[in-house]
């Protein structure tokens, strides 16, 4: 009597919750499985203080996965991650096994396999160290133009890092400045590549770099340009009377000097009867240096009735 009084009590309501958990029952049973691939984030905590990871460690481990399809769906959306726990870790290094039996899956679904199986991870001890910085250049300037200097500021950075990254370094580069066609000085703010380093800055987070661009130099050599004689009251004569002259300047200038831009001469001031052989003086316009002269000397003759 007693029995059959608790199926009689709230029938309709134990009726309900059996129609519920076979249609779950036939829901999973029945439901099209399916073997996938995903992706699991590994997360690392409790590193101890004083010790740093030097090596590179994969943010992910591809999982085989098999069940239910709706189930390997949702798992994307309930933030399932592989956690290693390096709380007891000391320096050197450590492998850990990444088993599917170590996962946290939905009960429905097992793990058949992951990628990679193991994980080695590199302590070492944490270290400071001050570096120059050295900024890097990408690009070419313009035609005739050249980089006289770079200049950086701050020029050094302190890091913090593995101790044996950190010793095997001599400085650290900036990210690239762009001088491609550039004639005038440039300056742009740019932040340390550390990427692959293993590294850290604790100070400015860029970096000014000034570059100065300016005409490159060269030679160029002018013939034909005529000697002149100046106080030639004597009528003296001179050869040859034309010379040749080697300029250095900027290139681009270079190519606009003419000929009458030039000037060389001689002064036979103070001179009496004879032959000299003298030293012309030549005046070439701002900006360029005379290099030589061909030939070096004039022949002056001065005549007797002079």
């Amino acid at each position: 009597m007693h029995r059959r009084g608790f199926f009689r009590k709230d029938w309709v309501l134990k009726s309900l919750s059996l129609g519920f958990a076979l249609l779950l029952w036939f829901f999973v049973v029945g439901e099209e499985k399916a073997e996938v691939s995903i992706s699991i984030p590994l997360e690392l905590i409790n590193i101890p203080a004083g010790l740093v990871i030097a090596n590179d460690i994969p943010s992910n481990v591809d999982v085989r996965v098999y069940g239910p399809r709706s189930m390997i769906r949702a798992m994307a959306t309930k933030g399932i991650l592989r956690v290693i726990d390096l709380k007891d870790a000391k320096p050197g290094k450590i492998t850990v096994h990444i088993s599917p039996n170590s996962l946290s899956l939905p009960g429905a679904v097992r793990a058949l396999r992951t990628q990679p199986s193991n994980v080695e991870i590199v302590l070492e001890p944490l270290v400071l160290s001050d570096f120059p910085v050295k900024p890097v250049l990408k690009g070419k300037v313009a035609k005739y133009h050249k980089v006289l200097s770079t200049d950086v500021y701050p020029p050094r950075v302190v890091l913090s890092g593995p101790e044996s990254v950190i010793k095997a370094m001599k400085d650290v580069r900036t990210f690239t400045v762009d001088v491609d066609g550039a004639s005038d000085d440039i300056t742009r703010e740019v932040g340390l590549d550390l990427q692959g380093l293993h590294v850290s800055s604790e100070e400015n987070a860029t970096y000014k770099v000034t570059v100065r661009i300016v005409p490159a130099q060269g030679t160029r050599r002018i013939t034909h340009i005529p000697v002149h004689i100046e106080n030639n009251e004597a009528g003296a004569s001179w050869w040859p009377r034309i010379v040749s002259v080697t300029l250095r300047g900027p290139i681009l200038d270079l190519r606009e000097i003419k000929v009458t831009d030039i000037y060389v001469g001689i002064s036979i001031k103070g001179l009496e009867q004879g032959i000299f052989s003298l030293e012309p003086e030549c005046i070439v316009p701002e900006g360029f240096t005379l290099m030589k002269i061909t030939p070096r000397n004039i022949k002056v003759n001065i005549p007797k009735d002079s």
